[in-house]
């Protein structure tokens, strides 16, 4: 307004005041308009939207300062056009101003839904990676592991009845605990603990006293989380690289000496030749589906006596029990 004093425009200030609201709000709706027909359009990018925004900004703009500017000078001035001209120059320059800060703020608000819905991409990304990933993880399960138990079943039925249908009945724990883990991403230490029982027995019936296992977990620790199966890929690769038969015992650990972190380690006596198909892929996933939950890092250490595997323990909220020591022995 003071700009069409200094040039001393002969325009009432309630009509100039009435003239900058009327061209702010043709402004702000022809740019939503534009934007809204550029959202539904194909143009992904977000830096070639900013660019055709911008571009379709300063046309609507250019349009509605003039159209408004022309309109209000010959009802308000006159009808001579010469006497236009300053008064609709100030009146793109103002607009023209307006229409950067709209689109500033704009762009701002573009930027930060972009980066919104990229964030959410990656998330999702991640979830379909991770279950698949998990999904690898619980496939890990031997194929020989069926077979091989299915032959110390064999050989249960016909030297001991009772024995086999315990085994008959672990057996089915396990499968069905493996199946059921598809609908879960985590699973309570306590849950897994259970499981693994079940799986113990299953090998201790099969190696008898070549394998010892221990396991000794705090109570604050069975409260947490973990991925499903990853403590028994652990144990079964502990059993599939080592040597495990009367004469040389494998001895496994499973502990947790914090709330943080559970171990699984065993005595260190690999084997010469070990199946080409014995890879490391089943630790390698437990590692990466633990980057994925942004977890920290799964520790692998190995020395001449011992090989053990650190991994950490999800707590889905505060936990206020105190811890309590127990032990399983098998």
């Amino acid at each position: 307004m003071e700009s069409f004093d200094y040039y001393h425009i002969r325009i009432d200030k309630s009509v100039i005041f009435l003239v900058f609201l009327a061209v702010t709000a043709g402004i702000w709706e022809g740019n939503r308009l534009w934007d809204k027909w550029l959202g539904e359009s194909d143009i992904a990018t977000l830096w070639k939207r900013v660019a055709y925004n911008l571009g379709g900004s300063i046309v609507i703009t250019g349009v509605v300062a003039l159209l408004v500017g022309v309109t209000t000078a010959y009802s308000v001035l006159s009808s001579d056009w010469h006497t236009w001209i300053l008064p609709v120059k100030l009146l793109l320059m103002f607009c023209f101003r307006v229409n950067l800060f709209l689109n500033t703020i704009h762009v701002i608000f573009l930027y930060v839904h972009h980066l919104d819905v990229s964030r959410q991409q990656l998330e999702h990304y991640k979830r379909i990676t991770s279950q698949a990933q998990l999904q690898s993880l619980r496939n890990q399960v031997n194929p020989h592991f069926l077979f091989n138990n299915l032959s110390v079943l064999t050989a249960l039925i016909a030297s001991d009845t009772a024995a086999s249908v315990e085994f008959v009945k672990e057996f089915s724990n396990v499968y069905r605990y493996i199946l059921k883990s598809d609908e879960k991403e985590l699973i309570q230490l306590r849950e897994e603990v259970s499981f693994i029982e079940s799986y113990l027995y299953l090998l201790k019936t099969r190696f008898q006293a070549g394998l010892s296992v221990s396991i000794d977990i705090s109570e604050g620790c069975l409260s947490a989380y973990i991925l499903p199966v990853s403590l028994q890929l652990l144990v079964e690769n502990a059993v599939k690289h080592n040597v495990v038969s009367k004469t040389r015992p494998l001895h496994i650990e499973i502990f947790c000496l914090d709330n943080d972190s559970i171990t699984v380690r065993n005595n260190l006596q690999v084997k010469i030749v070990e199946d080409e198909d014995s890879t490391r892929l089943g630790l390698t996933n437990i590692a990466k589906r633990y980057d994925f939950l942004g977890e920290d890092k799964v520790q692998v250490e190995r020395t001449e006596l011992f090989f053990s595997v650190t991994i950490p323990l999800i707590h889905m909220e505060p936990d206020s029990s105190r811890p309590m020591s127990g032990s399983y022995g098998y």
